[in-house]
């Protein structure tokens, strides 16, 4: 009999989603009987508050000066249960709801890939009186920091290094409870059939260019033209690739401030993989989604910008483990394009400078679905 699962997410940058969809890929390729249901919770339970405390709380931290967000992040630390306490708040209208939906459909198993959903569910879960209530997975999306949230009363977690691994159990989570996996990136998200050469054309990359490609993730929010402007004044022999998301007011400012044949602006892309397949260089923030990409294709990361402070965490991995630079000024990311330019063939064609390609693609999303098969026989 094939089983139910419900994989809830929120659009809290591009990240939650781009693993929900990984992991969905895998069940259904690994069970083609089984109903694997992604579901974006605030839109789907039409709960405002959690949009506006999960979605649109989000973006407004992302344009805030970078201290007046450390400084949001610090209470996390200093006041872990004032912090848990304003959550609970949070879910108030949409644990009724969420109740309701398990009651309607019930899953077999609910695989959560943002840690407000796996409180939500739990809180719902612990309010129905269903036999049997379905149990709760969750990915933990950092690489290097945790924080009190993460305790979500899920039923197993999923860690993406040994130091979050540490971190959870720091937390009071059981060590039995934390599986360890790979990155979770879906395949079709950096791969494409299409020849490499046919793809740079298709977006404008001369032959002899190196692409870089630069992103501050599914919102477009950050410090981004002074590096464009400093890009398209000071590099030769590059080309730069600019995703800015759903950030619509960014790309029309780039289309009109910078004239420059080596500055190509794409708006919001529902498939990275022709893109990511053309480049030889990432660049921008460093949410989980995106460093992700990077190390799993060994495609180099140049860090440009720290979305929220979590990120910096993230940074301190890739750096420390030779997948990439922290450029933090429009003149460090200059000089390193400049650099890498001049040793392109390396960057693509061996390996590049500082940040060894890995050769050996492993499924984080195929361990955690058969995880989840083998759970569930």
């Amino acid at each position: 009999m094939g089983r139910r699962i419900l994989i809830p997410y929120l659009k809290a940058g591009l990240g939650h989603l781009v693993q929900a969809q990984a992991i969905a890929g895998e069940l259904r390729r690994m069970k083609p009987d089984w109903d694997v249901q992604l579901m974006d919770a605030a839109d789907e339970l039409q709960d405002e508050l959690l949009r506006r405390n999960f979605v649109e709380l989000w973006k407004v931290l992302l344009k805030m000066p970078g201290p007046l967000s450390a400084a949001m992040f610090a209470v996390e630390k200093l006041a872990p249960g004032l912090v848990r306490a304003l959550n609970r708040g949070s879910f108030r209208t949409a644990v009724p709801k969420a109740a309701a939906h398990l009651a309607a459909h019930p899953p077999d198993l609910i695989m959560c890939t943002h840690w407000a959903c796996a409180h939500l569910f739990a809180m719902a879960r612990a309010t129905t009186s269903a036999p049997t209530a379905p149990p709760i997975y969750y990915l933990y999306g950092e690489l290097d920091t945790t924080y009190s949230v993460a305790a979500c009363g899920a039923d197993r977690y999923f860690s993406l290094s040994e130091k979050v691994s540490d971190g959870l159990a720091r937390l009071g989570i059981d060590r039995e409870r934390i599986r360890e996996v790979p990155l979770v990136v879906d395949p079709a998200m950096v791969t494409s059939d299409v020849p490499r050469d046919v793809l740079r054309r298709g977006l404008g990359v001369p032959a002899d260019s190196l692409a870089v490609v630069l992103s501050l993730g599914g919102e477009g929010i950050g410090r981004t033209l002074p590096f464009i402007r400093a890009f398209a004044r000071a590099v030769k022999g590059a080309t730069l690739i600019v995703l800015t998301g759903r950030n619509a007011e960014l790309l029309g400012k780039i289309r009109h401030q910078v004239r420059s044949p080596a500055v190509v602006p794409l708006g919001y892309q529902e498939d990275l993989s022709p893109i990511v397949a053309s480049a030889d260089v990432l660049a921008g923030k460093c949410g989980t989604g995106f460093a992700a990409m990077a190390m799993t294709t060994g495609i180099p990361l140049i860090v440009t910008h720290l979305g929220a402070p979590n990120e910096r965490g993230n940074m301190r991995f890739i750096v420390e483990h030779g997948h990439g630079w922290y450029c933090p000024r429009p003149a460090a990311f200059c000089r390193k394009v400049t650099e890498l330019a001049g040793t392109r063939a390396s960057c693509r064609d061996g390996d590049p400078p500082g940040a060894p390609r890995r050769r050996e693609f492993r499924s984080g999303a195929l361990a955690i679905a058969a995880d989840i098969v083998e759970s569930l026989s």
